[in-house]
């Protein structure tokens, strides 16, 4: 794509850049205060509160694909060659992937390009997808026929399967899939409600946890799923066809 390279330091919000080429697309989003979780949903997903994000971050613009989980394969950095469901690999989103799996993926191309890779937090995927919004999607409190890929959304892949990255419309910050598609990982230990999590954008954390909080619906779940506040858990031993993650870079 002839992208360049990051300079390694902070960029204006929407700079986009790999750092290496078989590395994810990133893209800067500004720091920022927004309020996080909605009273529209579950318990789970209150109180809503006010998290600040005190530097700019760069984020996936897409979620982490078969091409690039497979590069990290070849380099020996990723031991598994996850399985597609013969749904094809290449621009489609990694899936079946474990949590230990990903923490390989992280832990390879952190080595690779010496930047700090990570599992964005709870809170930062979510300002991430809202992209300055307060509705309970980036485009409004409904769902819009074609604007996500979940079950009875109006995609042809809809309730099928996942569709390959940036093939609906990217929220006003670039970003792409955030709201449907695959549910993500983060970084956080999952809580029952969001008492505990950090005013400050880092991931609730607990010693040996076994449930990671996972966001953003998918195309197997009802629209509901894929709202910006959406919250659900998953068993780190187990993977799925529906789960993917998408990688955040630290710029300082």
């Amino acid at each position: 794509m002839g992208m360049p390279e990051s300079p390694g330091i902070a960029a204006e919000r929407g700079y986009k850049f790999r750092d290496c080429r078989f590395c994810p697309e990133m893209v800067v989003i500004p720091p920022g205060t927004f309020e996080m979780g909605s009273l529209k949903g579950r318990q789970t997903e209150r109180p809503v509160h006010k998290i600040t994000i005190r530097e700019p971050l760069a984020i996936g613009r897409f979620e982490v694909t078969f091409e690039e989980w497979d590069y990290c394969h070849r380099e020996g950095g990723c031991l598994r060659k996850v399985h597609d469901r013969n749904w094809g690999r290449q621009k489609r989103p990694v899936i079946n992937v474990l949590y230990a799996d990903i923490q390989e993926y992280l832990g390879w191309i952190r080595k690779k390009t010496n930047k700090l890779y990570r599992l964005p937090s709870e809170a930062e995927w979510e300002y991430a997808a809202r992209a300055g919004t307060k509705t309970e999607y980036w485009w409004g409190d409904k769902m819009i026929k074609g604007y996500a890929n979940c079950r009875e959304c109006g995609t042809k892949w809809s309730g099928i399967k996942s569709a390959p990255v940036g093939s609906l419309k990217p929220n006003p910050w670039g970003l792409f899939d955030l709201n449907g598609n695959l549910l993500e990982y983060v970084e956080d230990c999952w809580n029952n409600n969001r008492a505990a999590v950090p005013k400050d954008a880092s991931p609730y954390l607990e010693p040996n946890c076994r449930n990671r909080v996972i966001k953003g619906g998918a195309w197997y779940y009802l629209p509901k799923a894929s709202r910006s506040a959406y919250r659900a858990k998953n068993d780190t031993r187990v993977f799925s066809y529906f789960i993917g993650f998408r990688v955040l870079r630290e710029m300082y």
